[in-house]
């Protein structure tokens, strides 16, 4: 009888633990995902990078995001764009790509920003608090992603709000975003106790 006990403490227990950071990011993130039309105006929207094409084009996940930040822009919503990935994707400069593909979309290069030093959300949010200083913003990237992202940089400081790209919307991104919506979980516990 004391074995079972032990047992359902331990399953209680590691049901918290693995709960917890799911509890965590949807807390901090309550009230922040935002569609286009209704996200408050900031001067900076920070689009997260998802990876490049062998040809160096941004991935269709990418491109999406992208996509966002471009309506989010044109409509006045945000003023610059910080475009965060890792300088080597593939060969390729992941922030070069996305602010090449920006600017042939029409937005100024002068609205642009490089941060080649975000090799995952975590140092993302970290440099957007940091090395730029910022207090607010619009995170930018897929649906999926956005609790967690909202969560850290809210986490670093950063007033920030979310909106998201609907990859699940796409069918040819359905089952990438079906694979993302799994491996978020695990990357909110690691997100949850990292950033403690």
């Amino acid at each position: 009888m004391r074995g079972l006990w032990v047992g359902l403490v331990g399953l209680v227990g590691l049901g918290v633990v693995a709960g917890l950071p799911s509890a965590w990011a949807f807390a901090r993130s309550a009230d922040r995902i935002r569609s286009a039309s209704d996200v408050p105006e900031t001067e900076v929207g920070l689009v997260l990078g998802a990876g490049v094409r062998w040809d160096g084009t941004p991935s269709l996940i990418l491109q999406g995001r992208l996509d966002v930040a471009k309506d989010l822009y044109e409509a006045g919503k945000i003023r610059r764009i910080i475009v965060s990935g890792s300088p080597e994707s593939r060969g390729y400069s992941e922030p070069a790509v996305m602010r090449h593909h920006l600017v042939s979309h029409g937005v100024p290069a002068d609205a642009i920003v490089l941060d080649e030093s975000g090799v995952d959300t975590w140092q993302s949010c970290r440099r957007a608090a940091g090395e730029f200083g910022l207090r607010e913003l619009t995170v930018i990237s897929t649906r999926f992603h956005l609790r967690r992202a909202v969560a850290m940089c809210r986490r670093l400081g950063v007033d920030a709000h979310g909106v998201g790209h609907d990859a699940a919307a796409d069918w040819r991104l359905e089952r990438v975003a079906a694979r993302g919506a799994r491996r978020e979980f695990l990357a909110t516990v690691k997100a949850f106790w990292y950033s403690r």
